[in-house]
């Protein structure tokens, strides 16, 4: 059976692996991570903003592909992923400290928005390069700053996009979501197993 390697450091998607009972080896990308502008966020939606994400995960993808780090005997599927958070049509990224992180939750509060996840899937010896999207509405409730500060206080979020984590003590800030829950982690599991049984992975056996 092909090996499998994330082109990721997201350690979710690590986390979402190992829950699958998935073997896999841990290669991220080393380049600069490419990202979807937050500046044109708007603009980039109305074009199809998909085809955007969809680029970035398929550029960790090529660039473990290309590296030296991968056996070159051994036929491998790379994994990678990028997942955004948008609001009325604008992409909430990775807040860069606490100040930023406190913003962006307040504006999410009692409002529904929606996470997007592009996975990609690399056949190393046949190169075949698979993609597909995921997307997650996610209605969270309406927060007082002090829940906002109580949250920031307990849990890690400069990594993440949109500023807090689904699971765990971010379970407090959501009142609802439609579609797949792992996909707001990061990794829509049911796509993913889908897309690796198209490349002929069957994980069950």
């Amino acid at each position: 059976m092909k090996q499998i390697i994330l082109a990721s450091s997201s350690p979710r998607r690590h986390e979402l692996l190992n829950l699958l009972e998935i073997p896999h080896q841990v290669l991220p990308c080393k380049e600069k991570e490419k990202e979807i502008p937050e500046d044109s966020s708007k603009t980039s939606i109305q074009k199809d903003f998909k085809k955007e994400l969809i680029e970035v995960a398929k550029h960790k993808a090529l660039c473990v592909y290309h590296s030296s780090l991968l056996e070159p005997d051994h036929p491998s599927l790379i994994i990678s992923a990028d997942t955004i958070v948008v609001l009325e049509g604008e992409i909430i990224g990775k807040p860069d400290n606490l100040d930023e992180a406190k913003r962006m939750l307040t504006k999410l509060c009692g409002k529904t928005h929606q996470v997007f996840t592009a996975i990609c899937i690399l056949d190393t010896q046949t190169d075949q390069l698979s993609c597909s999207t995921e997307e997650t509405r996610v209605h969270m409730i309406q927060c007082s700053d002090k829940l906002i500060d109580s949250y920031l206080a307990a849990e890690q979020v400069i990594d993440k996009a949109g500023a807090y984590a689904i699971q765990g003590k971010g379970a407090a800030l959501i009142d609802r979501i439609e579609g797949c829950y792992y996909n707001v982690m990061g990794l829509p599991l049911s796509k993913l197993i889908s897309m690796l049984s198209k490349m002929g992975y069957n994980y069950l056996k």
